[in-house]
């Protein structure tokens, strides 16, 4: 049995979105995203690039789901495909492309990891149970070495 594979597409919630119906009233969610971009030079370092702009657009229970997780600013990763689009703009007909949603998730941006690492450190958690992730189990994390490192070395 093949896995099944669809495109993606993440980046940051750029316009206020918009939810309608369709004429025959299935929900339609629309937005505009934003994707920064960056180009890695031969020294290691970044330059940074204009951001692109793509509009995404989910219908049905795809649109219901984006309208209650997305609002603008929002960061998110969508499964889906990209499919050509065609319509009259003040009498010119355009052609360009939008990313049309089947599923989507909300991913958290810096702030909102850094709040929730100062909620973790206010509320006295130890470091340890702070860094490691719940779904490892204790079994597959090292053991802490007693022995300094100096012994383990002498062997």
């Amino acid at each position: 049995m093949a896995i099944r594979t669809y495109q993606s597409f993440s980046g940051y919630v750029s316009t206020e979105p918009v939810t309608e119906p369709t004429r025959d009233g299935t929900p339609r969610f629309y937005a505009r995203a934003g994707q920064k971009q960056s180009r890695k030079e031969p020294d290691g370092s970044f330059t940074k690039l204009p951001t692109q702009y793509m509009p995404i657009v989910a219908y049905g229970d795809a649109a219901e789901e984006a309208a209650a997780l997305l609002s603008k600013g929002d960061n998110f990763t969508a499964e889906g495909r990209f499919r050509p689009v065609k319509y009259v703009k003040e009498g010119k007909t355009v052609e360009s492309e939008e990313f049309e949603v089947w599923k989507i998730g909300r991913r958290r941006n810096d702030a909102e990891r850094s709040a929730q690492a100062e909620q973790t450190i206010a509320a006295d958690v130890p470091a340890e149970t702070a860094r490691r992730r719940l779904d490892v189990p204790p079994e597959f994390t090292a053991p802490s070495s007693s022995r300094p490192a100096a012994a383990t070395l002498a062997m």
